[in-house]
């Protein structure tokens, strides 16, 4: 994961990588694009650039899996949108509020700001809008988390 800044996938790409990452195991192409109401040739065509960039493999009528590098930047995506979240939160936006807002901005925030806030926070582990996930990758030494 030393390699994600935040920014390799457009805001679309990385929803479907979140959405995937959520499903688990194999996701077909007709799931993604009924759940986003995209045509399914639109998603295949965006799913055929997402692995190419690594982050999925793709078997053509079977369906989507994460490759080890798309879980972690899947899991980034999770914990950037939660901590924005949470910032969001703290300057009186609502929790639902808060999390539409992050998805608004969250594409913005490199992986160097996400850790910069994430320390300024104190290292939370619980956003708004779900667990904030760290591992040894990124800011947060498992002594500094706040529970």
């Amino acid at each position: 994961m030393q390699g994600i800044t935040g920014s390799e996938l457009t805001p679309r790409k990385a929803e479907y990588l979140k959405y995937i990452y959520l499903q688990g195991d194999v996701v077909k192409t007709t799931d993604i694009a009924a759940h986003f109401s995209v045509a399914p040739s639109t998603v295949t065509k965006a799913l055929a650039d997402i692995a190419k960039a690594g982050y999925l493999e793709h078997s053509p009528y079977h369906g989507v899996r994460l490759t080890a590098p798309g879980t972690d930047y899947a899991r980034f995506l999770f914990r950037r949108h939660r901590i924005v979240a949470l910032v969001l939160s703290r300057y009186g936006l609502e929790p639902a509020e808060a999390c539409r807002e992050a998805k608004k901005i969250e594409q913005c925030i490199s992986r160097d700001l996400t850790n910069r806030i994430c320390t300024s926070l104190g290292h939370p582990m619980m956003s708004v809008c779900g667990e904030i996930e760290h591992d040894h990758s990124c800011c947060c030494p498992p002594e500094n988390r706040k529970r």
